[in-house]
């Protein structure tokens, strides 16, 4: 454990690092224009959604088949032959896509097709991008991956809003902006993945029909794509909706405001998971079940932990940052965006790494199944909430951490099931519990007249509050996961 929280430290630097940029972005710019903010802010999910059908899941294989490759010699030409695979898949649903939009007016009519020019190019580059993070992932390489994949675009969103609303350019020139990051984190990522382990001269292909691997390849592949396409929905469904079911980007600036607030709870997640997902791998493949529970437990109740005294502190402080904000009152329309979707990040977080022992196991086709069955759910509770009880933003949130939710569930049981593995103990209700009392604490505290002046003491009484608790009742021990120098 200590292992995985120091060598993820670094990277949790460098995601909260893009988490205060996108902080910075949402608390003083996007407010100053809530339409134009949630027209940008629409494009990465967009892009998101639509990525798995480009990639079909080849990304995850050149994690679980590298050891088996570079046995071979044949790392390259997997990563290669990737690179084809998702270029030629580009090309085939961008054509489609356009050929069917002029042939039916609805597709014309969506927010997506509007956007359509930007958002294309954005898919492209994302799914390179991933392709070349995970390849570089299995060397323990995730520091400037994540600079590329997190940092990057959001400055190109800074930058867009900037020139847009300081520079009084042209909405569609701006957008462009967006697409140019992409296309700098691409080649950036690209010349870092040459700097690493650069490409040999020559390419051959012939490895796929060695012992049937390409079937092999594209079955696991294609398993993936539905193993990961629950989630890519259920964490990205709820833009798209909003922009294409509300119709108003400004409501996707003010959810968007909210949900990426209290997402800050899940950064710490994003190392752990990335250089986990190796060592998953290997444990799974040798039947390591002891080591593998420990891993899963140790990890998944570290980030509970680490997500629990995160979302007391939005929590305790986020009401009155809404004041201090550019148009507040229709902002603070997105507090109960904050405590919904936080509840449920912090279940998602308490699960651990349940679908990385599942895709990587020999059940990884259990996904198949299951996801299928979230994305509907997703949709369908989408349309109930916002369509049927008109809840607007509310009830997206409500959509999306049920479906999360219900997604854990599955995944928790099955992992029992199936490798006798749970990432529960008894320390969970303790974190639990002091979060509650956070909760009730920072509700009942007294508002001062200078808004900053509360804004800064509820955090500072709610941190105490934890750290009181952690010291009572011995919670997580600090040395478990800060650098052993600093013990010297």
């Amino acid at each position: 454990m200590s292992v995985v929280a120091r060598q993820s430290l670094k990277y949790s630097i460098v995601g909260y690092f893009s988490t205060f940029i996108g902080i910075l972005s949402t608390v003083f710019l996007y407010p100053l224009d809530l339409d134009f903010a949630g027209k940008i802010q629409y494009i990465l999910p967009a892009a998101l959604l639509a990525m798995p059908v480009i990639t079909f899941g080849i990304m995850h294989a050149n994690v679980r088949f590298y050891p088996k490759m570079e046995a071979t010699d044949n790392r390259h030409n997997l990563l290669k032959y990737s690179i084809w695979f998702i270029v030629r898949n580009f090309a085939i649903v961008t054509a489609l896509f356009f050929l069917l939009a002029y042939g039916v007016e609805a597709i014309r009519q969506t927010k997506f097709y509007q956007l359509s020019f930007y958002i294309f190019p954005v898919i492209f580059c994302l799914a390179l991008i991933q392709l070349f993070s995970r390849f570089i992932s299995v060397k323990k390489r995730i520091v400037v991956p994540n600079l590329f994949e997190n940092v990057f675009p959001k400055l190109g969103l800074i930058f867009a809003f900037s020139t847009f609303f300081f520079f009084k350019t042209e909405a569609t020139a701006a957008i462009w902006i967006v697409v140019l990051f992409f296309v700098l984190a691409l080649i950036g990522i690209f010349f870092y993945v040459q700097k690493l382990d650069r490409f040999t001269g020559k390419t051959s292909f012939k490895f796929l029909r060695e012992d049937n691997f390409q079937k092999e390849l594209m079955q696991y592949s294609f398993y993936t794509f539905f193993g990961s396409l629950g989630s890519i929905v259920a964490l990205n469904i709820d833009t798209v909706m909003i922009g294409e079911l509300i119709g108003d980007f400004s409501q996707v600036t003010i959810y968007n405001t909210s949900a990426n607030l209290v997402r800050m709870i899940t950064v710490p997640a994003l190392g752990v998971y990335t250089i986990s997902a190796p060592i998953i791998a290997k444990y799974v493949e040798e039947n390591n079940m002891g080591d593998l529970k420990a891993l899963h437990q140790k990890t998944s109740f570290y980030l509970f932990t680490m997500g629990a005294v995160l979302f007391g502190l939005i929590a305790s402080g986020i009401a009155d940052l809404f004041v201090l904000m550019n148009n507040g009152e229709e902002l603070a329309k997105g507090l109960p965006v904050v405590y919904i979707l936080g509840f449920a990040l912090l279940f998602d977080l308490a699960t651990g790494f349940n679908g990385y022992i599942i895709t990587n196991s020999k059940y990884y086709k259990f996904n198949n199944t299951t996801t299928i069955a979230l994305a509907l759910l997703t949709i369908v509770s989408n349309l109930v909430f916002l369509k049927l009880f008109n809840l607007g933003i509310t009830g997206v949130a409500i959509a999306t951490a049920t479906s999360l939710t219900i997604y854990n569930l599955i995944k928790i049981v099955f992992n029992y099931r199936k490798f006798g593995v749970h990432p529960f103990n008894t320390k969970y209700l303790y974190v639990l519990g002091i979060l509650l009392v956070v909760l009730l604490v920072g509700y009942f505290l007294p508002d001062f007249e200078n808004r900053f002046l509360t804004l800064c003491y509820k955090p500072l009484i709610a941190f105490a509050i934890f750290v009181l608790g952690n010291w009572v009742f011995k919670i997580i021990s600090v040395r478990e996961v800060m650098p052993k120098s600093l013990f010297k």
